[in-house]
């Protein structure tokens, strides 16, 4: 009897150390979000932008407001923000801490929704978010954290988890690599700064996901190539190559990636790509499946040479391809139902900003 009422009381300790120790988790990670919030709240900014337009029946002149999050990265004023907000419109300016300051738009990247602004006026204290591009992408179901100015509210957190690293959705090839969470990025959401448990920057919201209830953001190494390249000229000019791919089930049913078409004239075909190549790197970013060559693309610079590296019959060749500018229409990405192919003359215009992110937020 008494060894019997030795072990009740042994499990029941072990029960309550457990409750105990499991709160105590509870409350450190409750610390942390509320000290990620703080320590970055003060970079955070609404962006409004006013779209005049006239009725075509009446001729009055009518004028548009959208509203969206965005954030601070430098102490001269500069702010992303989302292109869907602020790209076209004939005014815009930033509401921070209860006052309005006018901004002025320094480029805009519709492709990857992506504008950055730079304030006029700046506020008297603020702070900034840098962008990191050394560490890795996080892992699934890591922890997320978003600060916005939903609505007409000040900075507020919303916490969600990391649910995917996605190449397209549906039939749509996006331009590079977006992480998915579970973060709603509605009501003047989207811009938003994602930060990681330990306050590390982890990507821009630029798309909702009505459906899941989620949202999509621009990891660090995307979004610093489009925010350079803004700074620097106020655009990106994403560069063309010139080639179709598409992919073949291999004798091990692994996938291969292989050139099908080569425009004539094109980067491609003038470095001497031909048709048959199984492409395996594009400046030094392996291609394992088709969704894998926007995004090698994407990083490549217009006008610059870059390194493709291919296998034709039983050897490996490198090819040194000065890319260009792409051209103005590019064709859709199609995605059949047991192969992908995809023209890679540019990255088509991406379906989280033709579709997810209307300006209906």
């Amino acid at each position: 009897m008494m060894r019997c009422t030795c072990w009740i009381f042994f499990l029941t300790a072990l029960t309550v150390l457990n409750l105990g120790a499991n709160s105590y988790d509870a409350l450190a990670l409750q610390q942390r979000l509320v000290d990620v919030f703080e320590q970055n709240k003060d970079a955070i900014v609404r962006v409004k932008a006013a779209f005049r337009s006239t009725e075509s029946e009446t001729g009055k002149s009518q004028v548009m407001l959208r509203i969206g999050s965005g954030f601070f990265v430098s102490h001269e004023g500069h702010v992303l923000v989302s292109a869907s907000r602020a790209a076209g419109a004939d005014r815009v300016w930033i509401e921070y801490k209860d006052k309005r300051y006018a901004a002025e738009a320094i480029g805009h990247d519709r492709l990857t929704n992506v504008s950055i602004l730079r304030v006029i006026e700046l506020p008297d204290k603020f702070s900034i978010i840098p962008i990191d591009t050394s560490s890795s992408d996080p892992q699934l179901g890591s922890i997320a954290v978003a600060i916005s100015c939903p609505l007409d509210f000040e900075a507020s957190p919303s916490m969600g988890i990391i649910t995917g690293r996605d190449k397209k959705l549906g039939n749509k090839v996006f331009p590079t690599a977006y992480l998915r969470t579970s973060i709603a990025a509605n009501a003047g959401r989207n811009g938003c700064p994602v930060l990681d448990i330990n306050g590390r920057f982890i990507g821009m919201t630029v798309a909702s996901i009505p459906d899941l209830g989620g949202s999509y953001c621009l990891p660090p190494e995307a979004l610093v190539r489009v925010r350079d390249d803004l700074l620097f000229s106020g655009r990106i000019i994403h560069s063309w190559i010139g080639f179709e791919v598409a992919a073949k089930l291999n004798a091990d049913n692994t996938n291969s990636v292989y050139l099908t078409k080569l425009v004539e004239g094109s980067p491609a075909r003038q470095a001497g790509l031909i048709e048959g190549d199984r492409l395996l790197s594009i400046d030094n970013r392996l291609i394992n499946s088709v969704t894998d060559v926007p995004t090698a693309v994407f990083f490549t610079r217009a006008n610059q040479f870059t390194t493709i590296k291919v296998m034709r019959a039983a050897s490996e060749l490198e090819f040194s391809v000065k890319t260009r500018p792409r051209p103005d229409k590019v064709p859709v990405i199609e995605v059949g139902d047991s192969t992908i192919s995809t023209s890679v003359n540019s990255a088509t215009e991406s379906a989280i900003t033709k579709t997810a992110v209307g300006d209906n937020e």
